[in-house]
């Protein structure tokens, strides 16, 4: 498993909050309905969080993440958080990719009445395309913020977009 594209979009959320202050990062912005910068960076982190931990299991259950609110409120706890993600991702190995199911409910259900054939590795892919549609909120708060200049023009962006545009400048 490649890690490297994992590293990257976590490592530039960590360059985001070292720049950053609490005030800006738990400010609930307009554009994003009153969500703030931290309440993203917790739901991304949330989501690999919890398909690393589910990892040695046959289901992988987003909707059963613990949802920590010292995530979207504590910028050194989220640095933390990213540094021990980044331990555990650097430490799989080819055979750590197992069949799984993806769990889910739909809209009133209580009950998980989805199930979805799956692999680990396709989840925590599906983490980090998650981890840049989130970024790419993020960034419309940074600039309603007007700190938009704490971040690289890439953030946010697909990895294939990134590709595309280079071949386009070409």
């Amino acid at each position: 498993m490649n890690i490297v594209p994992h590293k990257k979009v976590l490592h530039d959320l960590k360059d985001l909050l070292i720049q950053m202050d609490v005030d800006s990062f738990c400010h609930k912005n307009e554009t994003l309905f009153g969500g703030s910068i931290g309440e993203h960076f917790r739901h991304i982190i949330e989501f690999y969080l919890c398909c690393l931990s589910q990892k040695g299991t046959k289901n992988v259950n987003y909707d059963v993440r613990k949802r920590d609110k010292q995530l979207e409120m504590d910028i050194s706890f989220g640095i933390a958080t990213i540094d021990t993600l980044l331990g555990t991702l650097n430490q799989l190995e080819a055979q750590d990719d197992k069949p799984m199911f993806m769990k889910n409910c739909m809209e009133d259900e209580k009950e998980n009445n989805i199930r979805i054939e799956t692999s680990f590795f396709r989840e925590l892919i599906y983490c980090m395309d998650h981890c840049i549609h989130h970024q790419s909120l993020i960034k419309i708060a940074l600039l309603e913020q007007n700190l938009i200049h704490f971040i690289d023009p890439n953030f946010g962006v697909a990895f294939s977009t990134q590709i595309y545009r280079r071949q386009c400048a070409s």
